[in-house]
């Protein structure tokens, strides 16, 4: 039986997928900062690990604060302690904060780096050795395509996340072969979740979770290495598997939410691609 470690995994979009891969046979670890519920953070780790219980699947929580080198280590462990390996590992913890560089003071910008951009290379490279000496595993990072568009309003923001998308991009070419495997997600249209309900958004302005969580699923079962190194966004990738009806996915079932992502992304790739890398001794 799989097992999944999803980090951030409390409330929308995390929640989702950790139930959507408690219902697809994976054992779970449902990890977050969050242990206790409370009205401005609605959803703890525990929360969501009973739900999956209670629904005949196998969880288990574990608090993680990913800007701590030791407790993601320690999230780890205890995972491949209680499972016996992890298969998949999804990295949805993020802080973040639209504003401009002139409103974003760098102790806001500390945070979303270090809960984003650092939090995810520390739970990469924590995982690697594992994966790697398994000759098998998937590594899920919830970051955006790289284009200019995104970084227009949040720039701050966006370094931090487009950080995430290199670390994809850039590891993708040491993974080849290995049988180890990492990609972005991101979502097309606007998804259900805290935030979604806070600003009391209108539901013909977003999608169910479900079609995130889809997504993820998707990623993880892939047998080939087609999606290492690709930045992806989840309509566009279940369409690229078959799925042509969205209709389950609307928030309001007589609506369908507009798109928020460009229907194409540039290539990043150059003439010289394959030319031999600069010398390390440079």
């Amino acid at each position: 039986m799989k097992s999944a470690l999803i980090i951030g995994a409390t409330r929308g979009i995390g929640r989702q997928i950790a139930k959507t891969f408690s219902e697809n046979g994976y054992r779970v670890c449902v990890s977050a900062k969050t242990t206790e519920s409370t009205e401005k953070t609605p959803g703890s780790v525990y929360d969501v690990a009973n739900e999956i219980v209670q629904n005949g699947g196998e969880a288990f929580p574990i608090k993680c604060d990913v800007r701590s080198d030791e407790n993601v280590q320690a999230t780890i462990d205890t995972c491949i302690e209680k499972f016996g390996q992890i298969d998949v590992a999804v990295y949805n913890a993020g802080a973040i904060l639209w504003k401009p560089v002139v409103e974003t003071p760098l102790k806001r910008w500390d945070l979303m780096n270090e809960v984003n951009a650092r939090g995810s290379y520390s739970m990469v490279t924590k995982l690697l050795p594992h994966m790697l000496d398994r000759k098998s595993g998937r590594l899920i990072l919830v970051a955006p395509p790289i284009y200019n568009r995104f970084f227009k309003g949040k720039t701050p923001y966006s370094m931090t996340k487009i950080a995430m998308t290199t670390l994809v991009h850039g590891l993708a070419n040491e993974l080849a072969g290995t049988g180890v495997s990492i990609s972005a997600i991101w979502p097309a249209t606007v998804v259900e979740s805290q935030v979604t309900v806070v600003q009391k958004i209108p539901p013909a302005y977003y999608r169910k979770a479900t079609v995130f969580a889809d997504a993820c699923l998707g990623i993880a079962e892939e047998k080939s290495e087609k999606l290492n190194g690709k930045a992806l966004l989840d309509e566009d990738y279940l369409r690229s598997e078959g799925v042509s009806d969205f209709t389950k996915y609307r928030a309001d079932p007589d609506k369908e939410p507009p798109r928020m992502m460009p229907k194409e992304l540039p290539s990043l790739l150059v003439a010289e691609e394959n030319d031999p890398p600069l010398s390390s001794n440079l």
